[in-house]
C-alpha cells in the first residue's frame, strides 16, 4: 500500500472510531447533558464530584425543585423521604463550600430549583481546596471522552452484571456501607476541645458568595445545622456558638433555620448509637432526621413561610 493511501486509511479509521465513541456517549448520556433529562433516573458513576457537577447542569434542575448543599455529614440524608418537595442531595463526601459553590452555580444556570437547604457546619468551611478535580465548565467537554468516562462505563457494566458499583442514587443520596467509628484526623483536630473552629478565608468568602448567589436567583434558603453527638457538643458548645455568630450576617429576617444541635433535639443528639463517629449519622438515624425535617417543613408550609412549585420533570427519587 502506498504511504499516502495508508495515511488516509489511518486517519479515516481513527475518525470513524472517534465518531462511533462520541455517538455511543451521546446515546448513553450518563449525566443527562445531551438528551432530555426530564423523568430520567441517573445515578452517580465514576468520580462523585465530577458526576454531581455534570448532573447539576441539566438533570437536577429538570427533575428537582430543591437541593441539599453540604459535605459528608449530610451525604447519606435521603431527601427522597420528604413528601413536600423533590430535593436533590448535592452533598459531597469530604466536600467543602468552594466545591459545593461550583456545583450550585451549574444548577442555577437553568430554572427549576426553588429552595436550598444550606448546611452550616465547621467542616464545610475549614478548607477551600478542590479534592480530586477542579470543577469547571471544561468538564463538559470531557464528558465525551476521558478516563473518568471510562470508569463510568466500567461501573455501569458491573451494575448490569449484578455487581452494584455506585453508592449514590438518582436523588444524590449516598449509601455509606462502612462508616468509621472514630473521627478522622481532620475532624479530631477540628473538634479538639478548647480551640476555636478554624475557617479558611477563601471558604468564608465562598460561603457568603453562595448565599448571595442563591438570593440573586430568588431561591429560598433553609439554613441547616446538622446534629452532633452530645459528647462532642458539650466540649465545644461555646466555640460552635462563636462559629454561628460569624455567619449570622448571612441571614436575613424571615430566613428559615433548623438547628439539630438545639435543645429541641437533645434526646436525638444524646444517643450515641445514632452516630457512627459522633458526626456522621448511621443510615437509620439519617432517615429519622429527614423525617423530623419533613415535620418542620409541614409547619412552615402551613404558616405560608415556604412554598414549592412543581419541577419540570418527573419523579427522580
Amino acid at each position: 500500500m502506498r504511504p499516502t493511501n495508508w495515511l488516509l486509511l489511518a486517519i479515516g479509521s481513527t475518525a470513524a472510531i472517534g465518531g462511533l465513541a462520541i455517538a455511543i456517549n451521546l446515546a448513553v448520556d450518563p449525566w443527562g447533558l445531551y438528551r432530555d433529562p426530564r423523568g430520567r433516573r441517573l445515578a452517580v458513576y465514576g468520580d462523585s464530584r465530577v458526576g454531581k457537577y455534570l448532573l447539576s447542569t441539566r438533570y437536577v434542575p429538570a427533575n428537582f425543585n430543591g437541593v441539599l448543599i453540604g459535605s459528608s455529614m449530610t451525604a447519606n440524608w435521603n431527601m427522597g423521604l420528604l413528601r413536600q418537595a423533590r430535593i436533590y442531595n448535592e452533598s459531597i463526601e469530604g466536600g467543602n463550600v468552594v466545591e459545593e459553590k461550583a456545583v450550585v452555580e451549574r444548577v442555577l444556570e437553568h430554572p427549576g430549583v426553588e429552595v436550598a437547604f444550606l448546611v452550616q457546619d465547621p467542616y464545610f468551611t475549614h478548607e477551600s481546596a478542590f479534592r480530586t478535580v477542579t470543577l469547571t465548565p471544561q468538564l463538559w467537554r470531557a464528558s465525551l471522552g476521558s478516563d473518568n468516562l471510562l470508569n463510568v462505563y466500567k461501573d455501569i457494566v458491573r451494575e448490569k452484571l449484578g455487581h452494584p458499583s455506585t453508592s449514590i442514587g438518582a436523588n444524590g443520596t449516598e449509601r455509606f456501607d462502612h462508616l468509621p467509628s472514630k473521627l478522622n484526623a481532620t475532624l479530631q483536630q477540628l473538634w479538639r476541645p478548647g480551640t476555636p473552629f478554624a475557617v479558611d478565608p477563601a471558604a468564608d468568602t465562598a460561603y457568603r458568595e453562595l448565599v448571595a448567589m442563591l438570593r440573586a436567583h430568588h431561591v429560598s434558603i433553609v439554613f441547616l445545622v446538622p446534629p452532633v453527638f452530645e459528647g462532642l457538643l458539650e466540649t465545644k458548645r461555646d466555640e460552635l456558638q462563636d462559629y454561628a455568630r460569624r455567619f449570622a450576617p448571612c441571614r436575613q429576617p424571615g430566613d428559615l433555620v433548623i438547628d439539630f444541635t438545639a435543645s429541641d433535639f437533645q434526646d436525638f443528639c444524646g444517643r450515641r448509637e445514632n452516630f457512627a463517629d459522633g458526626i456522621h449519622l448511621v443510615s437509620g438515624a439519617a432517615d429519622h432526621i429527614v423525617t423530623l425535617l419533613s415535620r418542620q417543613l409541614d409547619t412552615w408550609l402551613a404558616q405560608g413561610r415556604l412554598q414549592f412549585g412543581a419541577p419540570h420533570g418527573g419523579q427522580a427519587h
